[in-house]
């Protein structure tokens, strides 16, 4: 099949290419003896002649070192660390003067603690016992004892009952009567954050005094949705989006009206982010309420009312010389204003 002439002016000069055969890979080489081994070799014999030892030439290293009654592993082992410490050493010294003025400083800023202590050492003196005599206090050492009546008094102080139940499961008050006066529906897209907050949740009713059941599991509440990414002829290409909603009750018994409103009310101050709440409330009367039904109330009248003696109360404060008093001076921010 004859090549397009479109392609031909690119497969062209291909035809004057000289390809050359890969050469193998495997390929001989020819060790040279090392230089490191001839100066190892060296230094032993200058020891040896030092020593006034002396043994024939031809002798590798390993075989002068045995004569010597040294290890040969051992000996290079040491030898390698030395050059590696020469090696950093070398690394670490300064090049200019500037780098030397900056070393200076910062071994001025920082002495070297091992240094101190041989010299202390050599000089027979025992810094920690030194320490101990002077009733200095070492850095990350022993902590100093405390004097016997502190000690006492520390050891008279109770941890607080709340402070020792954090670790703990919550407490609970047992109801009287059973008689369900607030259901506390929890939900959220996370289960953490719910668990957390129902947790304080239970940790607030018990403190305010409220008998609390729960947290009780209750069935997840699973959507679905399919939307098509595209229209017309691309409806068959569909994504489809899936939402779980985890919810947990808490259910309030024998408790009063007023105090679960104050704890719905504490709960909303501090609600954890990503979590509701939906409450149901339910509030009992006496039969005499009944008997009450169609009379006309005055204003400023709280008789037949739940909240009565409360009001009542309320009413007597106010009504105080001392408080009248105290607000006759006072003005509000709407008279400030003016």
């Amino acid at each position: 099949m004859a090549v397009p002439r479109c392609t031909r002016s690119f497969l062209g000069p291909t035809k004057r290419l000289n390809i050359s055969h890969p050469r193998p890979s495997i390929q001989t080489f020819s060790r040279a003896k090392s230089s490191r081994s001839d100066d190892d070799a060296k230094a032993v014999g200058s020891f040896a002649a030092q020593e006034g030892i002396k043994f024939d030439e031809n002798l590798s290293l390993d075989e002068r070192l045995q004569e010597l009654g040294a290890d040969p592993a051992e000996y290079k082992k040491l030898l390698a660390s030395y050059k590696q410490i020469e090696r950093r050493q070398r690394a670490e010294e300064p090049q200019t003067a500037k780098e030397t003025a900056k070393q200076w400083k910062e071994w001025q800023k920082t002495p070297e603690h091992n240094v101190m202590l041989h010299m202390y050492k050599r000089a027979g003196v025992e810094p920690i016992k030194v320490a101990k005599e002077r009733k200095i206090q070492l850095p990350g050492g022993e902590k100093a004892s405390l004097d016997a009546e502190t000690q006492k008094q520390l050891n008279a102080l109770r941890t607080p009952l709340n402070v020792k139940a954090i670790g703990l499961r919550p407490l609970r008050r047992s109801p009287e009567h059973g008689v369900r006066v607030c259901d506390l529906q929890l939900r959220t897209y996370s289960i953490r954050n719910m668990e957390f907050f129902a947790d304080f949740a239970m940790r607030a009713a018990y403190y305010m005094g409220l008998p609390a059941r729960g947290p009780i599991p209750l069935p997840r509440i699973t959507e679905r949705w399919t939307v098509p990414r595209a229209n017309f002829i691309f409806k068959k290409s569909q994504e489809n989006f899936e939402r779980i909603t985890m919810r947990r009750l808490i259910q309030i018994q024998d408790g009063h009206p007023d105090v679960v409103k104050a704890w719905i009310a504490f709960l909303q101050k501090h609600q954890y982010h990503g979590v509701g709440m939906k409450t149901n409330i339910w509030e009992y009367e006496s039969l005499e309420q009944a008997t009450s039904v169609g009379e006309s109330v005055k204003p400023g009248e709280f008789k037949g009312r739940r909240e009565g003696p409360m009001l009542e109360k309320v009413r007597e404060i106010l009504s105080r010389e001392g408080y009248q008093k105290a607000m006759k001076e006072h003005k509000t921010p709407t008279e400030n204003m003016l």
